[in-house]
């Protein structure tokens, strides 16, 4: 594998970069590459839509899809330096629930030609947001577990049932619903994945939930007696388990953009450390010790982008991406708490403040100058807790990563006499 990047692309990255200097607020603080900080609040959501039509015009939404469908068929290479610029500068404007291994993926490769020509063009164009329906009181880590269920009648699913932590919601036009539609048959059977187009359907309920990180993002979602089209059926009935395998898949390698993102923060609490003077007037980077743990936090991070490349190197290729896309997933999440902790620790009590008012940028420079890099330290060491539980636990990464080289379960142990 070759790390370089040809001048066209290096000239594409700097494109992006111009491109990102011009249209985000010249005050943007930068947000999470996970678009809570967009779900949350209404001021950054705006900021979002506004860069998501700013990204068609330029031609940037569906970089990689076919032109059939409105998209631009260019090399997955400009598609990867896109999602490292912007996520790097924590712009929002790329949903990830459509373009970075989301649902528009999943509509090339299991939807019918009637719902990409539908569908496509609009993600293409900026017309829309995505979300997606997974996780359900009882079915997490196990999603073949899940309950909602949907009832064929005529030309209709019925669905009734709940989901819960569904990320961006309540800003979403559309969504891919995971739904039990035979519950006779063995729990990875039985399963089908249904389009919701949540803004024009009744019967959809929803409850914000807020995070530990004080966000509001997730959503519980109820569906009472719920009409579908059955033309809205993604892929075929009862055999959605392949389809929930392709999704996990794209949604681990989302570990990719985590360890962009955390790179901004480690050469954030570099330049702290820099500007810092500890109580002898010297820069807290002359610290040994701060330096040693800066050094081990940009390692491990390098380390993990790279197999990051590989990941995408193999995509690229034709490989098989599942097994790495479970490293990716388990290194991303483990090397952002890495830092986050690192970071808390260097910067001690004054990483827990956070702008007054809790607001997402800093509006009172006199008010808010203890809280240092905006609290952004203090909403990483909360948000991050999270990296290693979302789109399945590190623990199910890992057993996943060990069935790839060959290696057997875990025997279950003997039921008690």
């Amino acid at each position: 594998m070759d790390f370089r990047f040809t001048p066209e692309e290096e000239a594409f990255r700097k494109e992006v970069r111009e491109f990102l200097d011009k249209e985000l607020p010249k005050d943007w603080p930068g947000v999470d590459p996970d678009c809570y900080h967009e779900d949350a609040f209404d001021e950054i959501h705006e900021v979002s839509v506004a860069m998501q039509k700013k990204l068609a015009a330029k031609g940037w939404l569906g970089l990689t899809w076919p032109k059939k469908y409105g998209g631009h068929e260019q090399p997955l290479w400009k598609q990867i330096i896109l999602e490292e610029e912007m996520t790097y500068r924590g712009s929002p404007g790329l949903d990830p629930y459509q373009f970075v291994g989301g649902m528009g993926d999943l509509l090339l490769e299991f939807g019918t030609e009637a719902q990409k020509e539908k569908y496509l063009p609009m993600m293409i164009r900026g017309e829309i947001k995505g979300a997606t329906g997974m996780s359900e009181p009882n079915a997490g880590s196990d999603l073949a577990n899940i309950q909602l269920k949907a009832d064929l009648q005529g030309d209709y699913f019925i669905l009734n049932g709940q989901k819960t932590w569904q990320s961006a919601a309540h800003r979403a036009d559309l969504a891919p619903v995971y739904v039990r539609t035979d519950p006779n048959l063995a729990k990875h059977r039985g399963i089908s994945i249904i389009l919701v187009e949540y803004q024009k359907t009744p019967g959809i309920t929803m409850r914000r939930l807020e995070m530990m990180s004080g966000l509001g993002a997730f959503n519980e979602v109820f569906y009472d007696n719920v009409k579908i089209p059955k033309e809205n059926l993604l892929g075929e009935i009862n055999s959605g388990w392949k389809i929930v395998m392709a999704a996990l898949s794209h949604e681990r390698s989302y570990g990719v953009m985590l360890l962009i993102n955390i790179r901004r923060d480690i050469d954030l609490l570099i330049e702290y450390c820099k500007e810092t003077k500890d109580v002898d007037g010297e820069p807290l980077s002359k610290n040994r010790l701060i330096r040693n743990r800066l050094a081990e936090v940009v390692i491990q991070q390098e380390i993990a982008r790279n197999v990051g490349y590989k990941l995408n190197h193999l995509a690229l290729t034709g490989g098989n991406v599942v097994s790495t896309a479970n490293h990716v997933k388990i290194l991303g999440g483990i090397t952002t708490q890495r830092v986050a902790q690192v970071g808390m620790q260097i910067m001690g009590l004054y990483s827990q403040l956070g702008p007054v008012g809790g607001n997402w940028r800093q509006t009172d420079p006199v008010k808010d100058k203890w809280a240092r890099l905006g609290g952004r330290m203090k909403h990483l060491y909360l948000s991050t807790i999270c990296n290693t539980i979302a789109a399945g636990t590190t623990e199910v990464a890992r057993n996943a990563a060990a069935g790839a080289l060959g290696l057997p379960r875990e025997p279950k142990p003997a039921p008690k006499k």
